[in-house]
């Protein structure tokens, strides 16, 4: 059955749909794997005093620059079987791990709160202290 919206009518936070927790958990996965492919940016490109804005991503063994095909949370390092699509070099689990702990976090965050202020809040520290933890915990195991 199709909702039908009135002419001029416009969803707002308050409306029902928006309070489903099926819809809540759908975009808070969607925005969780996104934020998840920050949060390990973060993780990577601050303990190595690099730019969090430029240049864009590339392989670390190869430099290759990486394409937006390349970048799909999750799903980029499943199809490429954990392997640089450019080189084959092994792709550390980290990356997905973190990805997925992330979308985890920020989905359960999203069912809980729901699409309030105090969910933007939650966001920001979600993906502070699991890019912390992921720095603390890189820098305290041996390589």
């Amino acid at each position: 059955m199709a909702i039908r919206l009135k002419k001029g009518y416009k969803r707002t936070m308050n409306d029902p749909l928006l309070n489903e927790p099926f819809v809540r958990l759908f975009v808070g996965t969607l925005i969780g794997l996104v934020l998840g492919s920050f949060t390990t940016m973060l993780s990577y490109r601050l303990p190595r005093k690099m730019s969090i804005i430029a240049p864009p991503s590339t392989c670390p063994s190869c430099g290759t620059r990486l394409t937006p095909r390349d970048l799909i949370p999750v799903f980029s390092w499943l199809i490429g079987r954990g392997r640089c699509r450019h080189c084959a070099a092994p792709i550390g689990a980290r990356y997905v791990m973190i990805e997925l702990v992330t979308t985890v976090a920020i989905a359960a965050a999203f069912v809980l709160l729901g699409f309030s202020l105090a969910l933007i809040g939650a966001l920001i520290a979600l993906i502070a202290v699991i890019t912390a933890t992921t720095i603390y915990c890189e820098r305290r195991t041996p390589h």
